[in-house]
């Protein structure tokens, strides 16, 4: 099979039989962007959320990750059927928007308070997150049930641009609109970007329907397979995403930064997002065509070195204040570098270390590892800040320790096993795979 070029690629991603796919990005990208911490978190803290409690709803998606040691139990008890359980758990998680932009209404009409607002806030994303991870890790053992694994290289890092781009698309003049209705109708305005996330969750049940039925997907146990446990080089690969994901969870979010910190405006911190989602669209497809046909691993350790220099440039920002707008905007743009070349990188990169039904099981192992490493980072960075409150020296600790935490990934990446290194064909199983990290 001879590699194709980016044009081509995305000449043959813009088939007519890959339009349920191209539906598919553009509800995923609206939902994740306007009903994403982007906006969510400019909006806790006009609903006075204090700056440590604003980083600790960073936490409550993470619980997400750890949810994924369940799948395969429910698909044993669904016989299989991962098409029936996916569309269900999308239905309830995917229109968060909505219930978003009831809970905006609620508050901004008077009829709750703000603390009963962000313990509502809380609870919603604490439950839609679990859903919604899951149904990103189903729609990937979906896409691998579905496709074959030519097709699966081809759709699913532009499945992942188109969407991101989408979203940054609408996040761009979202942010301008925001600041000028904010001031003429408070909270209120806050419910517009929830409200077509909102409808676009809807929407996205619809295409679901429209995909090709992935069949019978079954997980064995444990017990009944010869590679149930890690190889060194998985183990290798779940011990230096682990490290970065500890580095990510420590990072106090740009937008609790700028807003409450460098005290610049809710529409620049969703301007910051966006720039940082546009540059993830780029890095997406750059990474995604060098990933057909090069090393998953060196990618990998590559990303951590990039986030490594995206906390550099925010910790940047109280040595050069005058310089700190443009200093932000650079490090959520290496940030998006890094994620988006780390994500198509560990998740390749677990295709090719494991084969057949068992990716399921060690997808969610490596996400569960993952997710705790974040939760405890974001715990550490929450407290700290608590302690401190809403200071430079607090903030400028965590980002450098951050940065520390990547470099230390970058090392412990080393010299990886040279095997399952280089494209491989993957046999066309229900295989999840996906990467943390930013």
């Amino acid at each position: 099979m001879r590699h194709l070029s980016a044009v081509d690629g995305w000449r043959r991603f813009g088939e007519p039989r890959f339009r349920t796919y191209h539906y598919l990005a553009l509800a995923q990208g609206v939902v994740s962007v306007l009903a994403g911490f982007d906006v969510v978190i400019p909006w806790a803290l006009a609903m006075g959320c204090p700056p440590f409690a604003a980083i600790l709803l960073g936490v409550l998606p993470l619980a997400g990750g750890m949810a994924q040691l369940v799948v395969p139990r429910l698909l044993d008890r669904t016989s299989g059927n991962l098409r029936g359980l996916t569309i269900m758990i999308a239905a309830i998680g995917e229109p968060r928007g909505l219930y978003f932009a009831a809970l905006a209404g609620l508050y901004a009409a008077g009829l709750i308070s703000g603390p009963v607002a962000l313990v509502a806030l809380s609870v919603l994303i604490a439950i839609t997150s679990v859903l919604s991870s899951i149904t990103n890790a189903n729609l990937l053992s979906w896409h691998s049930a579905v496709l074959p694994d030519q097709d699966r290289r081809l759709v699913v890092p532009r499945l992942m641009a188109v969407s991101l781009a989408i979203g940054a698309l609408l996040l761009l003049p979202m942010a301008v609109l925001l600041d000028s209705l904010v001031h003429g109708m408070g909270t209120y305005a806050y419910a517009l970007p929830f409200v077509v996330s909102g409808v676009l969750g809807v929407a996205e049940i619809w295409v679901l329907l429209q995909l090709r039925h992935p069949g019978q997907v079954i997980v064995p146990p444990a017990a009944q397979t010869a590679d149930n446990e890690p190889t060194p080089a998985l183990n290798r690969h779940f011990r230096s995403t682990t490290i970065n994901a500890l580095g990510m969870g420590i990072t106090p979010s740009f937008s609790v930064l700028i807003i409450s910190v460098l005290g610049m405006t809710a529409g620049f911190s969703m301007m910051v997002g966006a720039i940082g989602t546009l540059t993830m669209v780029v890095a997406a497809a750059f990474f995604g065509d060098r990933l057909t046909r090069g090393s998953s691993s060196r990618m990998l350790r590559g990303s951590f070195g990039i986030r490594a220099m995206a906390m550099t440039a925010a910790l940047l920002t109280w040595p050069l204040p005058a310089l700190a707008p443009a200093l932000i905007i650079a490090a959520s743009m290496l940030g998006s570098i890094g994620f988006a070349s780390g994500q198509l990188a560990a998740n390749e990169r677990l295709f090719r270390l494991v084969s057949g039904p068992q990716v399921l099981r060690h997808y969610a192992r490596y996400l569960a590892r993952t997710s705790g490493a974040m939760t405890f980072g974001q715990l550490f960075s929450a407290g700290v800040i608590a302690l401190s409150g809403p200071v430079a020296p607090a903030f400028a600790a965590l980002y450098g320790a951050s940065a520390l935490i990547r470099v230390f990934a970058f090392r412990d990446a080393r010299n990886p096993a040279r095997a399952a290194d280089q494209p491989s064909e993957v046999p066309v199983l229900p295989a999840p795979a996906s990467a943390g990290g930013a």
